[in-house]
């Protein structure tokens, strides 16, 4: 019996460790100085009802919620707490997809995978003055960042 209920407040211990985007969000919404914003799943079907026909196919109908946490304002406490909570983020389900770093802080855009459809998105920051996380949440193919960054390309370009 003592070895049954070992194993389970050792497997409560992992879960309560668990370390993901939203127990990070969690934890840092109600800082001082905090913003949060979440775009929960019935407000995107509902903005995607208003969506023009040429849209159908837009990677936006993909999207099944945001949510955002602005640190910015926040002590220096609190965003080197965040910074080290975020990048115990690696390995942890997440792969790397973009890392960025100079003499401000650091940019890196990770995903979550499941058969070749990217489930879950974040857009992390972290430095002395920037520190924010931005989650999407969604079914977004790969064809979908390739066409979407080719329309950036080219209006940047000036050929739309």
């Amino acid at each position: 019996m003592k070895k049954y209920l070992f194993i389970v407040m050792l497997f409560s211990a992992q879960m309560l460790c668990a370390v993901n985007a939203n127990s990070i969000i969690n934890e840092f919404k109600d800082a001082k100085k905090a913003e949060y914003v979440s775009v929960p799943w019935i407000m995107m079907k509902l903005g995607h009802m208003f969506m023009d026909k040429e849209d159908k196919n837009d990677i936006a109908r993909r999207l099944n919620s945001v949510r955002v946490l602005d640190l910015e304002e926040c002590s220096e406490r609190v965003k080197a707490r965040f910074t080290k909570r975020v990048s115990s983020l690696n390995g942890h389900g997440y792969e790397i997809l973009v890392r960025t770093k100079d003499q401000d802080g650091s940019v890196q855009i990770l995903v979550k995978e499941k058969k070749d459809i990217i489930k879950e998105l974040l857009i992390l920051c972290g430095g002395k003055d920037d520190c924010a996380l931005i989650q999407i949440k969604g079914n977004i193919r790969q064809e979908d960042i390739d066409g979407l960054v080719k329309q950036e390309t080219e209006k940047r370009n000036g050929r739309k």
